[in-house]
């Protein structure tokens, strides 16, 4: 939509740019967010407050339901670390612990974030230590627990609580597994 509210198509080569600096600005820290308008009401012109908690509860309609709008912008923000999270995060590493930030936030933003704090290092590999929720709830559970292990910082981003829980079910595995083989070693 243009500033004077007309509709206008974009093209291929225009939204592939317009991604790019989408990636080039969140690849900064900065979280980006989009903005849409269905002045018709779009495809949740059938949503009234009577059936909007059913309607809008199931995840899977989302697609079609942000369909047949058009994209206004988009605006970038800034969410500060506070000022005791650096400090925090060198406390861990000094007592040996492994650092494993896990946010909402779009890869390249979280990727931005964790270098800033030192969670990953810029050496690290960002293919082996930052995942999506989605890309973790398709591992097995070896693979979970492998890339677990080693002593450098993991990043999971895009996650949603299910993924959440996953992480935890894993973090908890693996802790046993160690105390288990502790245990046994010390007998």
């Amino acid at each position: 939509m243009t500033a004077s509210g007309k509709n206008v198509s974009v093209s291929a080569k225009e939204k592939d740019a317009m991604a790019n600096k989408i990636k080039d600005v969140a690849s900064l820290g900065y979280r980006v967010l989009g903005f849409a308008i269905g002045l018709d009401g779009g495809s949740m012109k059938h949503i009234t407050k009577a059936n909007a908690s059913d309607e809008l509860s199931d995840t899977t309609k989302y697609a079609q339901l942000e369909s047949n709008l058009s994209f206004v912008g988009y605006i970038c923000i800034m969410d500060p670390v506070r000022s005791e999270v650096e400090g925090a995060i060198q406390d861990c590493r000094r007592a040996g612990i492994n650092v494993i930030m896990i946010t909402g936030d779009a890869k390249e933003t979280a990727v931005a974030i964790a270098k800033k704090l030192n969670i990953i290092s810029p050496s690290q590999s960002i293919e082996s230590s930052c995942f999506t929720g989605a890309e973790f709830e398709k591992m097995n559970e070896q693979k979970r627990l492998s890339i677990l292990d080693g002593h450098n910082g993991k990043v999971f981003c895009r996650v949603e609580p299910r993924h959440k829980r996953e992480l935890v079910k894993v973090l908890i595995s693996k802790v046993s597994q160690r105390d288990i083989l502790n245990y046994f070693s010390l007998g």
